[in-house]
Parts: C-alpha cells; structure tokens; sequence
C-alpha cells in the first residue's frame, strides 16, 4: 500500500474532509477560546456530522488567522456551522491526502 492510500485509510473514507482558512483579525486570545468553545459547543448540538479535528492559528500582518481541519459531508455544512457561531470559513479546501513524514519508507 502506497503512503497516500495508508494516509486515506487512516480517516473515513466516506467522510471528506477540509481546511478551512479563517481571516480572525486582531482578536485577543480571551475571544479566540470564546469562539473555539462556542464553535464546540454548536457542533455538537447542531452540526453532529461535524468532526473538528484540529486547528492552527497564525500571526499574520493582517492578525490571526486559522486553518481547521474538519470532516463535513459537504461544504456548505461547514459554511452553515461558521455562520451559526459567527466566525468566518473565508476560504475551504478539500483535503486530496495526508503526508506523514514518520510513515515514509
């Protein structure tokens, strides 16, 4: 099996999933944990197919951004999700596959 087909294999594999960049701006880090508890707390009441993987949050010249790694059956499920916590879902990638340096030969 070649990396990406175990990297594939490792996830849902009806499930796609997504990075999802977020523009924040200058937030402190008081609302950043706001958001992030607000987002957890409406996924798991309203958005049950959702599964919020991770995040990286970055300074920028712009202030923070995010890239959140969910599961999503579509696109428009994460739209509805960033609507309802009032963050936004600016730009939204399918994730093709994972590279993961430990699992190379």
């Amino acid at each position: 099996m070649s990396i990406l087909a175990d990297a594939a294999a490792r996830h849902n594999p009806v499930m796609p999933r997504y990075v999802i960049e977020r523009e924040l701006g200058d937030i402190s880090d008081a609302q950043l944990q706001g958001a992030a508890e607000a987002s957890k707390r409406i996924r798991e009441q309203d958005f049950p197919a959702l599964d919020w993987e991770h995040s990286h949050v970055v300074r920028t010249d712009a202030g923070l951004k995010s890239f959140c790694v969910y599961e999503a059956p579509d696109p428009q499920t994460i739209r509805d999700h960033a609507a309802s916590v009032g963050i936004p879902a600016d730009r939204i990638h399918e994730i093709h596959t994972d590279i993961v340096p430990g699992e190379l030969p």
